[in-house]
C-alpha cells in the first residue's frame, strides 16, 4: 500500500460506508411505503421536511458506524519493506466481535425491517384488492363501470411499486447474503484460511458480489419507470435526429 497513514484510514472509512448506507436507505425507502400504504391516514401528514430528516439521519448514521475503521486499521510494516494497511485488533477476540457486529447492523436488521414491511404492504394491498372486489358486486352496473375505470390506475401504481421495491429487496439479499456467510465463516473457523475455498477466485467474487446491489439498482428504477424509459428514449431520438441534420 503505497498510499500512506492518512490514505489507509480514509479508505477503510470509505468501504463500508457504501454498504452501510445502501442498507439504510433500503431500509428508509421500506419504512416509508410501509406508512403510506398501510397507514395511509397517518402518511398524510408527513411532511417533506420529515423524509428529508429521515435520509439525513441516514447518512449519518452510516457515517458513525464507519468510525471504528479509523481506529483498527493502521499503516504499518508487515514484513522489511513491505507496509500495509493491516488491522489490528488487541482483544482475543475482537475480529470475530467486530465483524458479528458488522454483519447485524449491515444485514441482518435491515433484512428484518424489510421482510417485515414489505408483508404487511403485500398484505395490505391483498385486502384491499379483495375489499374492493366485494364492493363492486355489491354496485350496480353503471357504478362498477365507474369503478373499474377507476381502480386499474391505483392498483397499478400500488403494484407497480411494491413490485418494483421486492425485486430490489431479493437482489440485496442474494447479492448480501454470500458476502455475510464468507465473512462470517473466515473469522470464525479457525481452518478458513488453509481452505482451497478460501484462497480460490469463488471466495473473492462472493465477497465483491455485495458491492453490485448499488450498481444493478438504477436499472432496476428504469426497468420499472415507464415515464422515465420513455423520456430517455425522445431524448437519445431528438439527439440522433440532431445530430444527422448537422
Amino acid at each position: 500500500f503505497q498510499g500512506g497513514a492518512v490514505l489507509c484510514k480514509l479508505i477503510k472509512f470509505g468501504q463500508p460506508f457504501g454498504l452501510y448506507l445502501s442498507s439504510y436507505i433500503l431500509t428508509v425507502t421500506a419504512i416509508d411505503r410501509y406508512h403510506a400504504i398501510c397507514h395511509p391516514f397517518s402518511y398524510c401528514s408527513v411532511t417533506s421536511r420529515r423524509s428529508k430528516m429521515m435520509v439525513y439521519g441516514t447518512w449519518m448514521l452510516a457515517a458513525m458506524l464507519c468510525v471504528p475503521q479509523i481506529f483498527i486499521f493502521s499503516y504499518m510494516e508487515i514484513s522489511p519493506g513491505v507496509w500495509e494497511c493491516w488491522a489490528i485488533f488487541y482483544l482475543k477476540y475482537g475480529e470475530r466481535a467486530y465483524i458479528t457486529w458488522y454483519s447485524v447492523m449491515q444485514f441482518l436488521l435491515p433484512f428484518i425491517v424489510l421482510v417485515y414491511t414489505y408483508t404487511r404492504i403485500c398484505i395490505s394491498i391483498w385486502r384491499s384488492s379483495k375489499l374492493s372486489g366485494l364492493i363492486d358486486l355489491k354496485k350496480s352496473n353503471k357504478v362498477s363501470f365507474c369503478q373499474r375505470n377507476r381502480d386499474p390506475l391505483i392498483s397499478k401504481a400500488m403494484i407497480n411499486t411494491v413490485k418494483q421495491m421486492i425485486v430490489v429487496v431479493i437482489l440485496y439479499i442474494v447479492t448480501n447474503t454470500p458476502f455475510i456467510g464468507c465473512e462470517l465463516w473466515a473469522t470464525w473457523d479457525p481452518k478458513a484460511s488453509t481452505s482451497p475455498f478460501f484462497t480460490g477466485a469463488a471466495f473473492t467474487i462472493l465477497s465483491l458480489l455485495n458491492s453490485l446491489t448499488s450498481c444493478v439498482n438504477p436499472w432496476i428504477y428504469f426497468a420499472f419507470n415507464k415515464e422515465l424509459r420513455v423520456a430517455l428514449t425522445c431524448f437519445f431520438y431528438r439527439k440522433k435526429d440532431y445530430s444527422l441534420t448537422y
